[in-house]
């Protein structure tokens, strides 16, 4: 009988050991669904300003361009500011201009306040269709998230009159402005 009682004690041990190594699964697994840390060292630039999302880019499509002396001008603006709202954060931006390369073209860019050419760094790229590009890189400005203000450019595309062979009929030319703006995190 003293043996039966041992049986039933070892059994009994086992049991409640068994219950206790549940109980702690138990806890384990909720506690990890319900309860995550983690860190980062990312560096995130978010902008919450104010602009228009069909003025990001800019397209002109060069139609009726023709050999001649004067440059055919286009004019655009960069702002902080629409319909009365101003940007809430402060701003970098960097004008970047793109242009097939169907033409012999020559591009100025200027920034029409200070009349002061623009143009910071012109190269040929090729994207991954394999066309390549005339591309332009403007100085980068910044805009102040208490101060509206309006950067205007200019844009001269030269035409020279050398080119007025047959050669050059029907051949269209692309240009895109692009505005990459980012918030200014310190």
């Amino acid at each position: 009988m003293a043996k039966n009682k041992k049986i039933k004690l070892y059994v009994k041990l086992i049991i409640l050991v068994i219950c206790f190594i549940l109980v702690i699964q138990i806890f384990a697994i909720t506690i990890s669904r319900y309860e995550s840390n983690s860190t980062s060292n990312a560096d995130i630039d978010i902008a919450f300003y104010v602009v228009n999302e069909d003025y990001q880019t800019l397209t002109f499509t060069l139609e009726d361009i023709v050999p001649r002396t004067e440059p055919y001008v286009y004019n655009f603006t960069v702002s902080n500011e629409k319909d009365g709202k101003t940007a809430e954060v402060d701003i970098e931006y960097e004008l970047n201009v793109r242009t097939t390369t169907n033409l012999p073209l020559q591009y100025e860019l200027y920034k029409t306040e200070d009349g002061n050419q623009a143009k910071a760094n012109e190269e040929l790229i090729q994207d991954e269709d394999g066309t390549i590009f005339n591309n332009l890189t403007a100085n980068t400005y910044t805009f102040y998230y208490d101060t509206p203000r309006v950067d205007m450019y200019t844009l001269r595309v030269y035409f020279p009159e050398e080119y007025n062979t047959e050669n050059y009929q029907d051949i269209l030319e692309l240009i895109e402005v692009n505005v990459n703006a980012r918030q200014i995190v310190d």
